[in-house]
């Protein structure tokens, strides 16, 4: 994990260089506020690797699934080429869980989610590439809110059940953001955007046990989620429209 963030890092700084000594710029740039969406892509390479985990004749295999984010979007200018980007958005993680207990020729699938709110704070650079085209590329944090622990039951019913329980580290965490992308941008119709993004706790986010119960028999297998994850972004800002002519027309009882 260490290494995956100085490569982001490395990315982030210094692809933009560019694009920094640009920056030192006549003219600030505007204000805009959009919705973003994002699907979770499960990479092994960066996010996070399946993994086993067992206990006696029990074993289990943990692997990240396609998961979502959604949120508002505010962008702040500081000049033209440089911003800070915040919001607040709604992450739902999943994962599937597959039981194998080869001593009795059993075996079982089940999924689990979790869910967080994230506002981040990124630093953002641009490099203008045409009058309409831009690359972006950004550096920042994330505060991470995590509502509630997570459980599932296959066959709570049956001798032979199956139980995943996450149980979050702590209410709050932290991650560390890193993104680069393109947009194009219209007067009229405002700001599309699309690009790719990575995040990496720095700390685990969940604590989970599988657990296989038999008649009075019981295993249970413990392990930790490390949380990172690899996105597609698209983003929509809506046209910033400056307001023309006299803000307030002075009445008649206005002397």
């Amino acid at each position: 994990m260490i290494k995956i963030a100085f490569f982001l890092i490395f990315l982030i700084v210094l692809i933009p260089f560019n694009g920094i000594t640009q920056s030192i710029s006549k003219k600030k740039a505007d204000n805009y506020f959009g919705f973003q969406y994002k699907p979770l892509i499960p990479v092994s390479v960066v996010g996070d690797r399946p993994f086993d985990i067992g206990e006696g004749p029990f074993n289990s295999t943990v692997s990240a699934r396609l998961g979502y984010t959604y949120g508002g979007v505010v962008r702040i200018g500081i000049t033209e080429l440089l911003a800070i980007e915040t919001g607040i958005s709604y992450t739902k993680r999943r994962f599937s869980i597959d039981y194998e207990v080869p001593d009795s020729s059993l075996a079982a699938s089940d999924g689990l989610s979790y869910i967080n709110f994230d506002i981040p704070v990124n630093f953002l650079v641009y490099i203008k590439l045409s009058d309409k085209f831009y690359m972006n590329s950004s550096l920042g944090t994330s505060l991470i809110y995590y509502p509630s622990n997570v459980r599932t039951v296959l066959n709570p019913e049956g001798i032979h059940q199956f139980i995943f329980e996450g149980r979050r580290m702590s209410f709050f965490s932290a991650d560390v953001n890193a993104n680069v992308g393109f947009e194009f941008r219209t007067p009229k119709n405002g700001i599309f955007y699309i690009g790719a993004s990575g995040k990496i706790p720095l700390t685990p986010v969940l604590r989970i046990a599988t657990e296989y119960r038999y008649d009075t028999e019981k295993f249970v297998a413990f392990s930790e989620i490390q949380g990172a994850q690899v996105s597609l972004d698209f983003k929509y800002f809506i046209p910033y429209t400056k307001t023309k002519g006299t803000q307030f027309k002075g009445g008649p009882i206005e002397q």
